[in-house]
């Protein structure tokens, strides 16, 4: 809360005017990062392109939401802890991914239909690749090393659907 109270320059009271807790403010903040507008924003952006050029433009959307919360660092970090222990962010945080994931292994499920890909199990490369991004993300909040997101990233991805594509 600290932290918090720095940033926004007001005082530990009025925030505790506004939220009751610690967990309450990332409450409101999991709303903002998990706006449920987003996925259909995504799935507009994402209608068009080959099954790579829509995969890059989900990851291009992906480097810009993490470039737009770069000063959320340690918020971004704190969201998986209270996830652990807080029902309602946990439920908030699978409901965001569970709406995503379909997009994403569609995307995928199209690439192999117009043999873009190589058969293989969608549902899996679309678990792969967020655990690639949300392992990126992992590293970049902590700063562990020195991570380059969008280099890592774009390389990671580029792995991954390098790995599936059909080869002529």
């Amino acid at each position: 809360m600290d932290d918090i109270v720095r940033e926004s320059g007001m005082s530990k009271g009025a925030i505790y005017w506004y939220f009751k807790s610690k967990d309450d403010l990332i409450s409101e903040l999991m709303n903002t990062f998990f706006d449920p507008k987003e996925i259909e924003k995504l799935e507009q952006m994402l209608a068009n392109g080959s099954a790579r050029e829509r995969i890059e433009k989900f990851i291009g959307y992906i480097i810009e939401q993490m470039n737009m919360m770069r000063r959320f660092r340690p918020v971004v970090q704190e969201l998986y802890v209270i996830a652990l222990r807080d029902q309602k962010i946990k439920k908030m945080t699978k409901k965001s991914f569970q709406e995503s994931v379909p997009l994403l292994q569609g995307i995928i499920e199209d690439g192999i239909k117009n043999k873009e890909f190589r058969k293989v199990d969608a549902y899996q490369v679309t678990l792969a690749l967020y655990e690639l991004v949300e392992g990126t993300a992992l590293f970049w909040s902590l700063d562990l090393v020195d991570v380059d997101f969008e280099k890592q990233l774009r390389g990671g991805i580029n792995l991954i659907l390098d790995g599936i594509k059909i080869r002529k």
